[in-house]
């Protein structure tokens, strides 16, 4: 039998994703979103940084504590729940429509029976529901229990990603995924997959930023060549010739 290739994982990896863990552990008896409430928070949180997005959906859905008062509710009620949120108006249309159509095919306002489709026909299902991508439809296949290979990288995710060298240089967004799951040992499973998302997501918010990074302070310093280059640029001495003490020079010459 031929021994799989195993040249192209990246070594690192384990590691990462134990400090992630070990930084951000997940707390006792906190429990994920059911999964139709996963496929909402998706298409709020979409284009939102993940700092913010919890608490966006956590303000819709006070407004409108029930499933049924979403299902029934007119956009515009919505939209007023999500000001200042990008595409708000689009999103606000997008959720009765989503949770008829999950009526209409489960009978009920819930996704509990998704995890009995065959992967590639429940995200079928997902993304032909309206602002659902197919991000978004495989994070919901990871809460539904769906056991496939998947990982959801956004911009915030993409930013650590792309520092710490796990993907091509200028990759497209929509290749990380794929690049990153080739690289990645090969008995990994979806869970894993969804705690390193989450835990670069949180790298991103506190430590990685988009401007001026905080290197010094991140768990995974260590492992990122491109913290060791700006720690190293930092630790160069320039001599600028300006000063008094230049002055003299040239004075003297």
């Amino acid at each position: 039998m031929q021994a799989p290739l195993t040249f192209a994982v990246d070594n690192r990896l384990p590691e990462i994703l134990e400090r992630v863990q070990q930084l951000f552990p997940r707390k006792q008896g906190d429990r994920r979103l059911p999964p139709m409430e996963q496929l909402l928070f998706g298409v709020v949180a979409h284009g939102l940084a993940a700092s913010s997005a919890m608490a966006s959906y956590r303000r819709l859905r006070k407004a409108f504590p029930r499933l049924t008062d979403l299902r029934d509710s007119h956009p515009g009620a919505l939209q007023r729940e999500m000001i200042g949120l990008p595409a708000a108006a689009l999103k606000a249309a997008a959720i009765p429509d989503i949770l008829k159509a999950v009526d209409a095919a489960f009978g009920s306002l819930s996704l509990d029976g998704l995890d009995r489709w065959e992967p590639d026909q429940a995200v079928r299902f997902l993304t032909r529901l309206p602002r659902v991508t197919e991000d978004i439809a495989l994070s919901v296949l990871a809460f539904a229990g769906a056991e496939r290979t998947s990982l959801t990288v956004d911009q915030d995710v993409a930013r650590p990603l792309r520092r710490l060298q796990l993907v091509e240089p200028g990759a497209p967004l929509s290749a990380l995924p794929r690049q990153l799951i080739e690289r990645s040992p090969l008995d990994w499973r979806s869970s894993d997959f969804a705690h390193l998302s989450q835990g670069l997501s949180r790298v991103a918010d506190r430590f990685c930023h988009q401007g001026k990074p905080e290197c010094h302070a991140c768990p995974l310093a260590s492992l990122c060549p491109s913290a060791q280059s700006i720690e190293a640029k930092s630790a160069e001495v320039v001599a600028f010739p300006f000063g008094k003490r230049w002055a003299e020079q040239r004075a003297s010459a």
